[in-house]
């Protein structure tokens, strides 16, 4: 009967495990931040780099974001070496990949196809980011085509930290953890 019961135990387990999502999204801002986050998913969970993804987004700016602000984006691979969880940072590629510091300006015209769904409708899109909510729900994005050698480097799991920061304090602050297959 404990082998029976074992068994079914490690069946249910697996089971679960094989069905476990991976994406997490952690609010890291201290007081008194520039915005708040009510709801960010992203659909399909692990995200599949040969299809479009699906985001609900409810973000409220909570007072206008400074021209000069600037996103400080880190992004680390997460893998395992002899069996220890090792976070391998991600360098800035071309300007605008990986870990970079920019004003949030550039980024918002770097990734106008991305970001600019998420508007108000009736705000103009771009800088200055005024007070408002910002947002919506399952809003198809495009996952950029790479080749097949790109996807298998890029398949994975992954930690994002987002800052936005002003006069050198950092007003807004996000952790993702997600998974490319």
């Amino acid at each position: 009967m404990k082998v029976l019961l074992f068994y079914s135990f490690a069946a249910f387990t697996l089971w679960c495990l094989a069905d476990a999502k991976f994406f997490e999204f952690t609010d890291c801002t201290k007081k008194d931040g520039i915005a708040e986050v009510s709801q960010f998913e992203v659909s399909p969970d692990p995200v599949d780099l040969l299809k479009n993804m699906t985001i609900t987004s409810h973000l409220k700016i909570l007072r206008d974001v400074p021209i000069d602000a600037r996103l400080r984006t880190r992004y680390y691979k997460l893998r395992k070496v002899f069996g220890i969880d090792i976070d391998v940072p991600i360098p800035c590629l071309f300007g605008k990949f990986g870990s970079c510091t920019l004003r949030l300006c550039d980024y918002l015209k770097m990734f106008r196809d991305q970001a600019e769904p998420f508007y108000p409708e009736g705000v103009e899109y771009g800088c200055p980011v005024k007070a408002g909510d910002y947002g919506g729900d399952n809003v198809e994005v495009e996952i950029p085509d790479i080749t097949a050698i790109g996807r298998y480097i890029a398949r994975g799991r992954y930690r994002t930290e987002l800052e936005l920061v002003v006069n050198r304090k950092t007003e807004a602050c996000y952790r993702i953890l997600t998974e490319l297959k």
